[in-house]
């Protein structure tokens, strides 16, 4: 799920510090990881939780010891895991959907709880982001599902942000009535689908992509998109 987002002036970085977590996700290569340090440097790196297919500790501990004017987001059991840079730290809370905007640079960062997929992982804290860059907002959502069962996207209320893109796991593209889901949740003018197992089948992913043409799906490292 690690996404970088940029302007030419101002950029963040959602997921992107991780180790490996295993053969069924992607995750940054050394040289990668110093490219992002030391090339890149986001001046805000968010993380929707504390998976490690999504969060190190150590690798953001390390990004905010290395790049002084950087900041940090994530819930409570992200933040809490950052031992230095403490004023530098934005803690978006979870104890209900509302939306908390924070002003970085020239640019805003709103986040939001959007509970985590599976019951299983009830007590993570999941958040969605929706960056403010220029002109543009765009949606992370992390580790969700549709979760009719509670109405989440009903509560949520996007449709009234006015998402330009939306960045989306791609499992929430493979129910039948997803198309509509979108429209009717988000109504986003573009969409990226990630999260996108490198042990994929070939035919599987060229199934998804003939199914939803208008769709981008970040599949390798790297992978740039410009819209």
């Amino acid at each position: 799920m690690g996404v970088y987002i940029s302007n030419g002036d101002s950029s963040v970085l959602i997921d992107g510090l991780h180790t490996k977590y295993g053969e069924d996700y992607l995750f940054p290569t050394s040289s990668l990881i110093h490219k992002i340090n030391k090339e890149l440097q986001p001046d805000a790196i968010l993380f929707t939780h504390y998976h490690g297919d999504h969060f190190s500790a150590s690798l953001a501990n390390e990004y905010l010891a290395s790049n002084k004017n950087s900041v940090l987001f994530g819930s409570n059991q992200i933040t809490k895991e950052i031992k230095t840079s403490k004023d530098r730290l934005f803690t978006i809370s979870t104890t209900n959907y509302n939306k908390q905007t924070i002003k970085v640079k020239d640019f805003k960062i709103t986040g939001l709880k959007i509970n985590h997929a599976g019951k299983r992982h009830t007590a993570v804290e999941n958040i969605g982001y929706i960056i403010h860059l220029g002109t543009h907002r765009i949606l992370h959502v992390g580790d969700t599902n549709w979760m009719e069962e509670i109405n989440l996207f009903n509560q949520l209320d996007l449709t009234n942000e006015h998402i330009d893109i939306a960045i989306l796991p791609y499992w929430m593209l493979l129910e039948n009535n997803a198309s509509q889901q979108i429209k009717n949740h988000i109504n986003p003018k573009q969409i990226i689908a990630t999260h996108i197992s490198p042990r994929i089948q070939q035919q599987e992913l060229l199934d998804m992509k003939k199914k939803n043409p208008d769709i981008y799906f970040l599949t390798t490292l790297e992978q740039q998109i410009q819209l």
